[in-house]
């Protein structure tokens, strides 16, 4: 492998991963435990 390739396949998870992180911020996930006594909400925003 030569470093052009290296780079270029860097760059292109960047842009994967941009384009994950764009769409985690319009999910919510969920959870409940203790029947209900503890319910938490998460979504893709830090």
């Amino acid at each position: 492998m030569d470093i052009n390739s290296i780079m270029q396949q860097a760059q292109q998870m960047q842009q994967k991963m941009a384009t994950i992180q764009e769409e985690l911020k319009t999910k919510t996930a969920t959870g409940t435990a203790g029947g209900g006594m503890v319910t938490v909400t998460a979504n893709g925003n830090s």
